[in-house]
C-alpha cells in the first residue's frame, strides 16, 4: 500500500507550466474539520482561509466546490480536454455531497483498507477553467488512513 506525505497548509504550489502535472496530498484526516485545495493556486488551506477552494476533503468524503464530470476507468493522459456534457453539481445542505465523486474509492470489508478507483475527473474550477484529476491514494505514512492523495493538471479549451 502506498502512502503519501500531506503537503504543508497555506503555502501555494502552482502548477510549473500548463502541461504540467502535480501530485497533492491533503491530511483530511479530521472527521470535524474541512480542508480545501485551490486548484489555481495549488494551494491546501484550513478555514477562515478558504476563499476560492475547488475540492473540499473530510475523511474519505470529496466535494467540489461547482461541477465534475468522471470520465470513468480512462487512461489519464488521454484526456485532453473538457467534456462538452456529463457534469453533476455538488447538493449543498446538512449532508453536502456530489453524487460523481461519492465514490472514488472501494472499500474492502476483509483488510478495511481503502482503494483509489482507476477513474479520471474533470472539475470545473471556481474561475470556469477545468482540470482533470485522478484519486491515487488515501494513507499517510504510517497507514494512517485520511490523506486524500491525488494528481491533476489543467486542460485547454471551455468545456461546455
Amino acid at each position: 500500500m502506498d502512502t503519501f506525505t500531506p503537503r504543508v497548509v497555506g503555502v501555494p504550489v502552482p502548477l510549473a507550466s500548463a502541461v504540467a502535472v502535480d501530485t497533492v496530498t491533503v491530511d483530511a484526516g479530521s472527521d470535524r474539520h474541512w480542508r480545501f485545495f485551490d486548484v489555481e493556486r495549488g494551494l491546501v488551506a484550513d478555514p477562515p482561509d478558504t476563499a476560492g477552494w475547488d475540492l473540499a476533503f473530510r475523511r474519505f468524503t470529496v466535494i467540489p466546490s461547482g461541477e465534475v464530470a468522471n470520465l470513468g476507468p480512462v487512461p489519464f493522459d488521454s484526456v485532453t480536454a473538457p467534456p462538452a456534457t456529463g457534469y453533476v453539481a455538488t447538493v449543498r445542505g446538512r449532508d453536502t455531497s456530489n453524487a460523481a465523486t461519492a465514490k472514488w474509492y472501494s472499500y474492502s470489508y476483509l483488510s478495511h483498507l481503502l482503494v483509489p478507483k482507476p477513474d479520471v475527473y474533470v472539475l470545473k474550477t471556481r474561475e470556469g477553467r477545468f482540470a482533470k484529476l485522478q484519486m491515487a491514494g488515501y494513507y499517510c505514512p504510517g497507514t494512517t488512513p485520511g490523506c486524500v492523495t491525488f494528481r491533476y493538471a489543467m486542460l485547454a479549451g471551455k468545456g461546455r
